[in-house]
């Protein structure tokens, strides 16, 4: 019995000894743990059967400041701290529903002060030996600075960094999952794309800056005009687009289009000039203008080419017959990409006559564009589509070359040139290489600054004052003429116009229609003509069409006329016909008088043509009083005989006058030509 005594002690001694160096042991590896823990941004977690936390441990807190003893007995942090892509949410709730394992699923949380924590938490499932489950048990990380990293590049990728509005790519996105929606709806929807009117020239006049504030002033207003679940989207450049649900009429629809128009239309302060910017909007219609999203979106644009094609600020719906229109549009602006290489631009040159000696004072040069196809397409109708798309500038260079270049042609076919004007477009004068193409196109043909004007509007120079009136000063300096066009039409400020070296002011045709009739008109010429009189400048009517006009802007003082009656606008071998020939050699400063290239084959010379004079009826509506015609006797006594030129004698047939002829006879003859 002592026996089994002392063994049954030995065995308990060595029992308890076993328990002691594994709880020892144990202590020791739960030491190394926790302490591997500590030092760890990982953190590990178990649940019971019903998911609800039964362990965190510390690292919980110091990752995400939450205390551990906060989630024991929750299933989860809930509520609107808690969010996750729908994606990913959807693979773990099944991973979850199906008692599997699950890895690297990542949500983000929200602490009670507001900062927003994000963690990654991976977990297998635990059953006993019968498979019973229960529970789970895993690790936990603090992955917020590589989310975060994460979120900025998927902002990148799918939003606009100046506006923070969904770039194309987003966009297009959610218009798929609009579609999807409308389908399984059975409703529709409508795409609304807006294009802001001039931004290309408040960008070119007022720099980068002022157009990148502009574009973030109208996102904001646009988010402002529209509801929070509508779609607000920066396709790029001035071009906006709105996705709008719910199923409206096209009644609604447009009135949500013009309370955006309303929106953008508001006066907007930018590095201290105040803007009043317009927008134009096309509006597409799921599904009748289009079953997919690019088709969609397609349409809507073209809607909008036409809203802009009917005088801007306006809203269009898209139609078959539009979109063929814009088609027409958009292959006029690639054809007038390729007419500036392919030559097909050309100069008619208009006169300006002197009112009170009928001369001919100078000409204004007008494009043309001879299209292959089309025939001959006049500046109205193509003009504003290369400021648009931004051709005005290179078409504008070309102008003054070519202006320089048929200046020269006429001077070397022994004619006495004329001083030719141009017009500089709101685009071209704010071109930083202005002044530079002004320079090449003189140098380049040898012409004195003096003969090539520039005229611009009032509203070109309003949009800058301060850089107008620089570059107006350095043309003055060259000694190129300027005038003002249409003046009376803008904002004809008579302290601005003091300020402007300019030499002529042009009174708009519009008040000169109504002439002698329209007293209105009447008073507005007669205030123009003497206030620029009085600042020193010359006057120039343009549109002058009826002699009862000219009569009447004889009597005003009006210094110029321009317009039909007077002479249409002509081809240079036309106006060459109206030219004087060379009595005595032209001289330039020689700084203008060293050609780059020979000079280009210009019009047949004056000689070996027959003069062409104005019509009597123009030279009795020069003449303050009424002529009577010579009798037959007179007529016959009064023929002369000029010798031209490299021809044979020629009769003049005209009777004498008091007025010198025009002709090019060696000898001068008193004819009324």
């Amino acid at each position: 019995m002592a026996s089994l005594c002392g063994t049954v002690r030995a065995d308990r001694d060595q029992l308890d000894s076993r328990v002691r160096e594994r709880t020892e042991a144990l202590r020791l590896s739960e030491g190394r743990l926790s302490s591997l823990l500590s030092l760890s941004a990982d953190w590990i977690w178990e649940q019971d059967a019903n998911l609800q936390f039964t362990y965190v441990s510390d690292g919980f807190e110091a990752a995400t400041g939450i205390r551990s003893s906060q989630m024991l007995g929750r299933s989860r942090v809930t509520g609107g701290s808690f969010h996750a892509p729908p994606e990913a949410l959807a693979v773990y709730e099944a991973c979850i529903e199906g008692r599997k394992a699950f890895r690297d699923f990542t949500y983000g949380l929200t602490r009670a002060d507001g900062v927003q924590r994000f963690v990654r938490i991976s977990g297998e499932p635990v059953f006993d030996e019968g498979g019973a489950f229960l529970g789970y048990r895993g690790v936990g990380r603090d992955v917020t600075q590589a989310a975060l990293a994460d979120l900025k590049v998927q902002e990148l990728a799918c939003f606009d960094s100046l506006t923070g509005l969904p770039n194309r790519n987003l966009f297009f996105t959610e218009l798929d999952r609009a579609v999807a929606r409308a389908r399984r709806q059975g409703q529709g929807f409508a795409v609304c794309y807006i294009d802001l009117d001039r931004f290309k020239t408040i960008n070119d006049t007022l720099g980068h800056a002022a157009g990148d504030e502009l574009l973030q002033a109208m996102a904001g207003r646009l988010r402002g005009a529209v509801r929070e679940t509508d779609v607000v989207a920066r396709l790029g450049g001035d071009e906006f687009v709105v996705v709008l649900e719910g199923g409206g009429g096209a009644a609604e629809i447009r009135g949500v289009a013009q309370t955006i128009l309303a929106a953008i239309g508001q006066p907007l302060t930018v590095q201290g000039c105040v803007l009043d910017v317009t927008g134009s909007i096309g509006i597409g219609m799921f599904p009748a203008d289009g079953e997919d999203a690019a088709t969609l979106l397609k349409h809507a644009d073209a809607a909008m080419y036409l809203a802009k094609e009917g005088g801007k600020n306006n809203v269009q719906f898209y139609t078959a017959e539009q979109a063929d229109l814009a088609a027409r549009q958009f292959a006029m602006e690639s054809e007038l990409r390729s007419a500036l290489v392919r030559g097909e631009l050309f100069l008619h040159y208009q006169p300006k006559i002197d009112i009170a000696s009928g001369a001919m004072r100078s000409v204004e040069a007008l494009v043309r564009w001879a299209h292959p196809q089309r025939g001959l397409v006049m500046p109205g109708d193509f003009i504003g589509l290369a400021e648009e798309c931004g051709l005005i500038v290179s078409i504008g260079r070309w102008v003054m070359q070519a202006a320089c270049r048929q200046i020269r042609a006429w001077r070397s076919a022994g004619l006495a040139a004329p001083s030719v004007a141009v017009n500089l477009s709101a685009r071209q004068f704010a071109s930083d290489t202005l002044m530079e193409d002004l320079l090449d196109a003189l140098t380049l043909y040898g012409i004195a600054a003096s003969e090539l004007e520039v005229e611009l509007t009032e509203s070109v120079l309003m949009v800058d004052p301060e850089r107008a009136s620089r570059v107006l000063d350095r043309m003055h300096a060259m000694g190129v003429p300027i005038s003002i066009d249409d003046f009376g039409t803008g904002y004809s400020s008579l302290s601005y116009l003091k300020r402007v070296p300019a030499q002529t002011v042009k009174i708009d045709r519009s008040f000169i229609l109504g002439l002698p009739k329209d007293k209105d008109d009447a008073a507005i010429t007669q205030a123009v003509i003497a206030m620029a009189h009085s600042l020193g400048l010359v006057v120039v009517a343009e549109g002058v069409e009826t002699d009862a006009q000219l009569q009447m802007l004889r009597r005003m003082g009006c210094d110029e006329a321009q317009g039909y009656l007077l002479g249409p606008p002509m081809s240079a071998a036309d106006l060459a016909l109206r030219l004087d020939p060379v009595t005595r050699p032209r001289t330039c400063p020689a700084s203008r008088l060293t050609p780059a290239e020979p000079a280009p084959a210009g019009p047949p010379p004056a000689a070996s043509t027959p003069p062409v004079y104005p019509p009597r009826s123009l030279h009795r509506a020069m003449s303050s009083k009424p002529r009577s015609k010579p009798s037959a006797a007179r007529r016959t006594r009064n023929r002369c005989e000029a010798v031209w030129p490299g021809t044979s004698r020629r009769r003049h047939g005209r009777s004498a006058s008091a007025r010198s002829c025009r002709g090019r006879g060696r000898a001068r003859c008193r004819c009324s030509a």
